[in-house]
């Protein structure tokens, strides 16, 4: 996930704090970040990259200084106008040298073992994120964006690091080992994943997307959320169970989730997916849901609506070039509007 941020974030400086990594993790890097193409220019990534390796069996002291010798430099590049990604894996390495070295120090400990000014420390890391208008000049902007990782043990997001990060943050990925093991990547949790710019982006994606992107948005977070409780029913007494329009929740839930959320990121189209795209691809799943809904009510049995074949039309969507957006769009709603008309002349017939 790193490495798409870094290759496809809008910036032009990246810089890599690894803190407290594994040599080995830190040696895949290496060697991983030369070899990733900058789509911007084509050439190697690592060229507007900045590595600060730190590996575990390196000093506390070095672990600390690592997290403010990254941001100070991604800093230096902002306030000559660039914009800079920083990425800090992982904070929680960073939370364990403050722990040793404030043990060392005889310090009060606070909960857990780490030091009362844990909270603040983090703080002063994040806030140092920011878009400025550097001083000498009106016309210099730069930003810096702060992407931390937090590794709680067990994944237990109780814990300090975690809490005191979400205190200060926005803005919550939530990485599901579950969602790994099935492999849907990116594994992010989509319930208990949040961001809390929502409202203050709405206009602009509604002003520079589609009028209709956060409405659209909201009912895909809707389906999930009842997919969610209606898998519970399902655990319980199996699928037979439940009503036609719960299928088909269930169907549009599952289409989300495989067709939308899920990313090949070694796919050379499905690797980035322009806003466009994913509008598109938003308003074809609501509307095989909303025509299926219309169908189901006029007498047409689900299974049939479960198994029309523009389903996957629609699921290879994501894999249409740029170029030929409109066209291939235009194709599968003819076709949902064709098989949905099918469906409901043949059960007139009957």
């Amino acid at each position: 996930m790193q490495h798409q941020l870094a290759k496809w974030a809008d910036a032009d400086i990246v810089v890599y704090i690894g803190c407290g990594e594994r040599g080995n993790e830190m040696t895949d890097v290496l060697n991983e970040f030369p070899e990733l193409k900058d789509p911007k220019t084509g050439k190697s990534l690592m060229e507007r990259t900045v590595l600060i390796a730190n590996t575990s069996d390196m000093p506390v002291a070095a672990r600390e200084a690592s997290i403010y010798t990254g941001i100070t430099i991604a800093e230096y590049f902002r306030d000559m106008g660039y914009s800079v990604a920083l990425m800090a894996d992982s904070t929680s390495r960073w939370a364990e040298a403050l722990r040793e070295m404030s043990g060392r120090l005889e310090e009060m400990p606070g909960e857990e073992g780490y030091p009362a000014y844990l909270g603040s420390r983090l703080a002063q890391f994040y806030e140092r994120a920011g878009r400025v208008i550097s001083l000498g000049s009106d016309n210099r902007e730069g930003a810096l964006s702060v992407i931390g990782a937090v590794s709680p043990a067990g994944g237990d997001i109780s814990e300090p690091v975690t809490q005191a990060t979400l205190r200060i943050v926005k803005v919550f990925w939530s990485l599901d080992a579950d969602l790994a093991y099935k492999r849907h990547f990116p594994a992010i949790n989509w319930l208990t994943s949040y961001s809390l710019y929502v409202d203050t982006m709405e206009k602009w994606f509604n002003a520079e997307v589609e009028s209709d992107w956060t409405e659209l948005r909201a009912r895909l977070m809707r389906l999930l959320q009842e997919e969610s409780e209606l898998n519970e029913i399902v655990q319980l007494v199996g699928m037979d169970a439940l009503s036609a329009p719960d299928r088909l929740k269930l169907e549009a839930a599952r289409s989300i989730r495989e067709d939308f959320l899920h990313q090949n990121a070694f796919h050379e189209i499905d690797t980035f997916t322009s806003l466009t795209k994913q509008h598109m691809l938003m308003k074809l799943i609501l509307a095989y849901f909303d025509q299926s809904g219309e169908a189901l009510n006029q007498g047409v049995n689900i299974e049939r609506l479960v198994n029309l074949p523009v389903r996957e039309a629609i699921g290879r969507f994501k894999y249409t070039e740029e170029a030929d957006l409109n066209k291939v769009y235009a194709d599968v709603i003819g076709t949902l509007e064709s098989e949905i008309n099918s469906e409901l002349s043949r059960k007139e017939d009957f």
